[in-house]
This record gives structure tokens, C-alpha cells and sequence, in this order.
């Protein structure tokens, strides 16, 4: 040990010294021996490795960050370790150096014995530096967590986490010290779940088991971990330690790892690029599509939240792409408003924030119809804002103005699709639904024939519990986790190289400051700039930019990519772009805010000084089949930039949607105008050119052709 981590350990023993002299109730004796120790050079539990892990002869453990994962048994046989078993309290500490903190869903495992039947424990970190501990359940919805940031990349903190059963309140303790600090205590939760089960799985460090059928693989912790101790009790209270004895812990020089190795820190977004190949684009989605020159017919439902209000600024600066049927206030398990006696008013924001959106869109209204045709009057916006249920999560009995309105679009003679956006809830489309059913039964299958229902997150129990069942034939797509790629954790879900068309500075050049009232009333983060749009891609899903999106879920756009839930039903999930669940948004991030900022310019500018989108022409059909071994050869000759910009022509295989596994070899010909490729000899399968045609205008526009060949049988 070099001589600055010497007068670590002294300064910390000494804070150690100092807390046993004002704590007499501690013994001098120390902690009882611990449960289970890994991580270490002396005394360790006997551990097997799996995977890529490596173990320092200090005892740190080293997991990588990508590539193949892994994981540390501990004990014998990959067996269960009965002593972690029916534990009323118990304490997990040690010391974890994260090299990135990217996280699979539910967050990365530090240590776990939790088994299939939900019995054990888990403790995970976030993509925020929090930690969480769940108890014979699944962490992904448990929010038993402490604070945000108390893990760092390329930084060493000690933890501990508390859990005591016996206890009806703050149950749960969260501790965490640095090298040169001893532990403190962070904060307490109420977390009462009993004892920890009787039918755990082996206890794992670092990652996944196969207890879990290879279900969580997304979940490895990324860096070091060293020290990890758990000590517990079957009896009583004795197992979660406090902060004297947790002092003790962490001073110990035997138990501490190397502070003069520097932990390498990881890339801790997804890359830029990747050739993996998931989810492609299923058969047999029956999708309804509106008439070639119609605009796609909307209704969109939102409780208010910041982010609704910062997507609302986006729609409204599109709002001529559509055929708007109504904007309709709802709640969602985060936001209702209460009846003002018996239910109580839960983070409402007043239904008057879009009523000031308007009136800042009044003023940059006669501007921004300069640009476009079909740009709504504020006025005939006013006029199609409805209240609908928000009393209550999940509120459905009763009739609004709002659920009203949308049983009278979906009863319309018009069989053109109508896509219903649930920013929040799902409970006042869920109403409507109810309606139909129970007055109109007769029209159920030609409402479920037209209906699109797309939904940022699942925010109330309403689609679950009865759209789903009761309407099984209509067509949702489900955003469930993909919508996070602009929501609030947009800076740890994209890759760094996008994160210029986001941060503050491109926030205040583009949206915030000189493009008029609506654009400064962006609620924008006061550090990130760009703060959250969770409920954007519920819209950007009908902006037709080319990417023939509402042809299929399957195909992609700037509303993301879904995937059959399970066999046979109308519900679509998150697909995946190279193993991304956020990549099917975020590849598109420069395009759609290049675009935005554009629209913030129209509300400012003439035509003349502002940019317009490229026009992209494909010389014949769309869809074509070719046999195996054909060149074929796809012209976009046509195209044109309204502005007179010059053009560049980008050609590329969207991969991931393909039912195609090559990798085609695009060649190009007359500056970019023209893409050959050669047939693979995979018949049956679909290959997915897609131009992409930028013009050199400030902000640089984008728009699309996609062009699918399949290749003969």
C-alpha cells in the first residue's frame, strides 16, 4: 500500500476509534463473523468463476463490461446456501468500483440468491448511481432505493444496506463512505416483506444464474468488486449492523481493495454501430393504413406530466401532419386530480398548461403557416381539447367529454385507422371502449379493425385489465421501455456521439432562445438542456418522413420498432435494434432533432431564411421480389430539395428488420443517385434498402425511401 492510501486507512480508523468511544453499546470485539465473504484475499467462501471474470491476487473481483458475460458462484455445487435462508435481518457491504454504470432492465446485480419461485434477495444499482434491494420479488418495480449518484464510474464506495424484518418502519438503512471518508448513513426506507425465503437460489455476485433460465443476461455488474460481505440473523434484529461496526468494516485494511489500481472505466452508452441482428420484423400484422394522400388521424390523451408538456411544444409545431380528433386530458398512476372530498389531488398539474401553450403557439402561429399547409388555428385547437377521466388512477366509470368524443370518432363511418396516443393512462380510451361495448356491441369488430392504440409506458391497470382482454383484435403498440431513449435517462441510454444534439447548448442555440414564446416555454433541464419527451415517439410514429412505418410495427421509424408480445396477439412490445432496446429511436436522433430545430425556426423566420425538408423520389415500385443472384438496382434520380440544397445520398441495410441474415455488399453509382446490391441466396426472405437523402441546409433536414425486396422462392 503507497503512502496517501496509509493515511486513508488512518484517517478512516481514526473517524472508526472516535465512533466506539460515543457508541458503548458496540463491543469491542467487532461484528460477529460474517455469513458469507467473497472478494478477498484471505477467508473467502469458496467461489467458482464463470465467463470472462478474473479474480486480482488482492481478491478484487474484475468483471468485464461487454462481450461475453458471466458470473460468480459462491459456495459448492451451484447449490443454494441454506444459512442466507430465513434471515429476519441481515446487512450486504463491501466495496464496488463500477466501470460504467449501463444497465440492463431492472438494473445490474451486485449480489443475489433470488430463485424463479421469488424467493431470496437482490440487490442491484441503476443507471443514476442508485442501489436497490428487493426481497422474494423481482426488483424491476420494488423502490426500495437509495439516493441517485451514490455510485460513481472509476470511483471506489464502500456500501451497506440494512434489511430488518422485525421492524414495521424505516426497516431498511442505506450507508455509503468513500476511501478517504467513513460510511454515513444515506437514508432509511419502509420495506416490510417478511424473512428472506426458504427456497432461494445459489447466491451469484456480479450477474445473472441459471436459476433464471437465462432470463436478466442484460444484467451484469460493469467493473470491480471487492470485499462483499453478508452477515444476518434468523432470530432477530442482531443481523443489521449500524454504523459504528460498519466503520470498522471498511477501515480494515485486510478487507480493502487496491485504491492505487485505477478502476478503467467502461463506455457507459450503447455504440454507435453494431452488426447483431435482433427482432426482426414478424408476418402477419394486418396493420390498417390511411389513404395515400390523407393525414394520419390522431387523438392523444396526456396527464400533464413535465415531459407531456415538453412533447406537447414538439406537437404542436407538427401539428399539420395529422388529422387532429382530439387532445384530451387523463390521468395515469403518476398524476390525477382528485374529486376535491373523498380522492385526493396526486402531482396535478392544472389542466390550464395546455390552455398558455396555446396562447404562446397564437403568437407564432401566422409564422410558422408561412411554411406548410395545414397548420390548425389556434382556435380550432382550442375547440378539440377535451377533460376526460382524471379523477382517479385507473378511473373508468365514468362518462366524460372527453371519453365521448372518442367513441364518436371510432363510431364514424370511415374505416381509416384513428391512432389513440396515451401519454399517461390508458383509462379514459379505456371508457370509451366500455362505451362501445356495452351500447354498440354490434360495432366492436369494426372499432377493433381501425383503432391503433400506441402507449408510452403501461401507467394505470386500465389496458391490462379490461382493453386487453375485451378487445383482443386491436392493435396496440407498446412502448414499455423504448419511449426512454427521450425520456429523463436519454444522456445514459444513447451513445455520447448524440448527446451534442441534446445538451444545453444545442437546446439554448436551437429551441429555447430567439425562436418565440412556445419554444421558451420548454420546461428544459437546468444542466442536461433537453429534459425529457417520454411521450414523443406516440406521435413521431405518424410523421411520414418516408420510413413507411405505418405499414407494419415491425419497420421502424422515429416512433420506434415493436415486436409481437407472444404468438398470435394484437399487442406489440419493444423491439430491438442490435441487442438495443432504445436503438430504434435513437438512431434516428440527429434526423429528428435537426428537424425539430427547424420547426423552432419557422416559427421565427420567412421561408426564404428558414430550412425545409429534402424530397425524396425512388424511380419504381417500393416492393419488389428478385430471384437469388440478381443485381439489383434502385434510382432515386428524382429527388429534389425545395430550398435548391444540395443532396447527399445515404444508402443502407436495415438489418434488424430483415427476415434476411446477409449482410448485403450496397454499391453505389451517379454521385450516391443509385444503390446495387446482389441478391442472397435466401429465398423467401425480405432485405430493407433504405435511402436516406440529406440536404446541406442549417439544421441539416433528412427524409426517407425504403425500398423492400424480397428474394424469390
Amino acid at each position: 500500500m503507497n503512502k496517501h492510501w496509509q493515511r486513508t486507512a488512518i484517517v478512516i480508523l481514526a473517524s472508526v476509534i472516535s465512533s466506539i468511544v460515543s457508541a458503548p453499546h458496540i463491543h469491542a470485539t467487532g461484528p460477529d463473523a460474517p455469513l458469507v465473504q467473497v472478494g478477498q484475499k484471505n477467508g473467502q467462501t469458496p467461489i467458482e468463476l464463470h465467463g470472462p471474470i478474473t479474480q486480482s491476487d488482492s481478491g478484487t473481483l474484475n468483471l468485464p463490461g461487454d462481450g461475453e458475460w458471466g458470473w460468480v458462484a459462491v459456495g459448492t455445487e451451484d447449490k443454494p446456501l441454506p444459512t442466507l435462508e430465513g434471515l429476519r435481518s441481515f446487512t450486504i457491504c463491501g466495496w464496488a468500483g463500477p466501470g460504467s454504470l449501463q444497465t440492463g432492465s431492472g438494473g445490474n446485480r451486485i449480489a443475489f440468491n433470488l430463485n424463479y419461485n421469488q424467493s431470496g434477495f437482490d440487490l442491484v444499482h441503476l443507471n443514476d448511481g442508485r442501489m436497490r434491494l428487493a426481497v422474494n420479488q423481482w426488483p424491476d418495480q420494488v423502490k426500495n432505493d437509495s439516493s441517485t449518484e451514490k455510485l460513481q464510474p472509476g470511483q471506489w464506495t464502500f456500501f451497506a444496506v440494512t434489511y430488518d424484518e422485525t421492524k414495521q418502519k424505516n426497516n431498511v438503512h442505506w450507508y455509503f463512505g468513500k476511501p478517504d471518508s467513513p460510511v454515513t448513513r444515506d437514508r432509511a426506507t419502509t420495506y416490510s416483506v417478511g424473512p428472506t425465503g426458504n427456497n432461494s437460489g445459489p447466491l451469484t455476485v456480479g450477474n445473472y444464474n441459471t436459476t433464471l433460465h437465462r432470463s436478466g443476461m442484460d444484467r451484469q455488474f460493469r467493473g470491480r468488486l471487492h470485499g462483499i460481505r453478508i452477515y444476518g440473523s434468523k432470530t432477530g434484529a442482531d443481523g443489521a449492523l449500524d454504523v459504528p461496526t460498519l466503520r470498522q468494516i471498511q477501515a480494515d485494511i485486510a478487507s480493502q481493495p487496491d485504491f492505487s489500481q485505477t478502476i478503467p472505466k467502461m463506455r457507459s452508452t450503447p455504440p454507435l454501430h453494431s452488426n447483431q441482428q435482433t427482432d426482426a420484423a414478424q408476418d402477419g400484422a394486418g396493420t390498417p393504413m390511411p389513404k395515400r394522400d390523407d393525414r394520419p388521424k390522431i387523438i392523444a390523451t396526456t396527464d400533464g406530466e413535465i415531459d407531456d408538456r415538453c412533447s406537447m411544444i414538439r406537437f404542436l409545431l407538427y401539428n399539420n401532419q395529422w388529422d387532429i380528433q382530439g387532445i384530451i386530458h387523463s390521468s395515469s398512476k403518476f398524476h390525477w386530480k382528485g374529486d376535491g372530498d373523498k380522492i385526493a389531488r396526486h402531482n396535478w398539474a392544472d389542466e390550464v398548461w395546455l390552455d398558455k401553450q396555446l396562447d404562446a403557439y397564437e403568437t407564432i402561429y401566422p409564422q410558422l403557416a408561412k411554411h406548410d399547409n395545414g397548420f390548425y388555428t389556434p382556435d380550432e385547437l382550442r375547440k378539440l381539447i377535451y377533460t376526460g377521466n382524471i379523477e382517479n388512477v385507473g378511473e373508468m366509470e365514468k362518462v366524460t367529454p372527453g371519453s365521448t368524443q372518442i367513441v364518436e370518432i371510432l363510431l364514424q363511418d370511415d374505416p381509416a385507422p384513428v391512432y389513440l396516443q396515451a401519454w399517461g393512462g390508458t383509462n379514459t380510451i379505456a371508457r370509451a371502449l366500455k362505451t362501445i361495448q356495452q351500447d354498440h356491441p354490434e360495432a366492436m369488430d369494426r372499432v377493433s379493425q381501425k383503432a391503433i392504440l400506441y402507449l408510452i409506458l403501461d401507467q394505470d391497470k386500465t389496458f391490462r385489465e379490461y382493453i386487453e382482454p375485451n378487445w383482443p383484435e386491436l392493435q396496440t403498440l407498446g412502448s414499455f421501455g423504448q419511449f426512454a431513449a427521450i425520456a429523463y435517462s436519454w444522456d445514459r441510454l444513447i451513445p455520447e456521439e448524440l448527446h451534442a444534439f441534446y445538451d444545453r447548448s444545442w437546446m439554448e442555440e436551437n429551441i429555447l432562445h430567439g425562436h418565440g414564446p412556445l419554444c421558451a416555454s420548454y420546461e428544459a433541464h437546468p444542466q442536461k438542456g433537453f429534459r425529457s419527451e417520454g411521450d414523443s415517439p406516440s406521435f413521431m410514429h405518424q410523421i411520414p418522413v418516408g420510413l413507411r412505418s405505418l405499414e407494419h410495427p415491425g419497420y421502424g421509424g422515429w416512433g420506434g420498432r415493436f415486436i409481437r408480445e407472444k404468438p398470435g396477439s394484437a399487442t406489440w412490445r419493444d423491439a430491438r435494434d442490435g441487442g438495443d432496446l432504445s436503438k430504434p429511436i435513437w438512431r434516428f436522433s440527429e434526423a429528428f432533432q435537426n428537424d425539430w430545430a427547424a420547426r423552432a425556426d419557422w416559427c421565427v423566420r420567412d421561408p426564404d431564411k428558414a430550412n425545409h425538408p429534402p424530397q425524396p423520389r425512388v424511380v419504381g415500385s417500393l416492393d419488389r421480389t428478385a430471384p437469388p443472384g440478381e443485381r439489383v438496382s434502385v434510382s432515386a434520380k428524382g429527388s429534389s430539395d425545395p430550398d435548391g440544397d444540395a443532396l447527399t445520398f445515404k444508402w443502407w441495410q436495415y438489418i434488424d428488420v430483415d427476415s434476411c441474415k446477409t449482410t448485403v455488399d450496397i454499391s453505389t453509382l451517379h454521385h450516391g443517385q443509385t444503390a446495387e446490391f446482389v441478391v442472397p441466396n435466401e429465398p423467401g426472405s425480405t432485405v430493407h434498402l433504405i435511402l436516406e437523402l440529406t440536404d446541406d441546409g442549417n439544421p441539416a433536414l433528412t427524409r426517407y425511401h425504403r425500398v423492400i425486396v424480397t428474394v424469390a422462392e
